[in-house]
């Protein structure tokens, strides 16, 4: 079984949440207005998408298909029912440019959507989540 670890971290300032990767690479989380940054469930909701794009460029570039301007509209459907509104659904919206036959990139989609993306089958299977709290250092 493979780890993965990431710290994040508040800011001190407002709802900013900052996190860091292992190799540095870092991001940010708004959880207010999501002026600053982007909110944990708009993060949740993009991830699905980068997921599933990163999956559909790979199987594209196998095909040997050129393409440009290839992107996912991400959009999420949320419950409210108080403090907790989780996501009811979700739809990626993918967009191609250049020489794709339409079947091409319908499978493409699809097998991305289906079988590779690990984030949305994580979303779709659910995960439990268990915690620790620790005071001091």
């Amino acid at each position: 079984m493979a780890e993965m670890r990431l710290s994040v971290k508040h800011t001190g300032d407002g709802h900013h949440i900052t996190c860091e990767n292992e190799a540095g690479g870092k991001m940010a989380f708004d959880g207010g207005d999501g002026a600053w940054a982007p909110t944990p469930m708009q993060h949740l909701l993009a991830a699905a998408g980068a997921c599933a794009l990163m999956d559909v460029e790979v199987i594209l570039r196998k095909k040997r298909l050129a393409f440009r301007d290839l992107r996912v509209e991400c959009v999420g459907q949320r419950e409210k029912r108080g403090e907790v509104n989780p996501f009811t659904s979700m739809r990626l919206v993918f967009r191609v440019e250049g020489d794709v036959p339409a079947k091409a990139f319908e499978d493409a989609v699809r097998l991305s959507v289906e079988k590779y993306c690990s984030v949305g089958a994580t979303i779709e299977k659910g995960v439990p989540i268990a915690h620790e709290a620790h005071v001091g250092a």
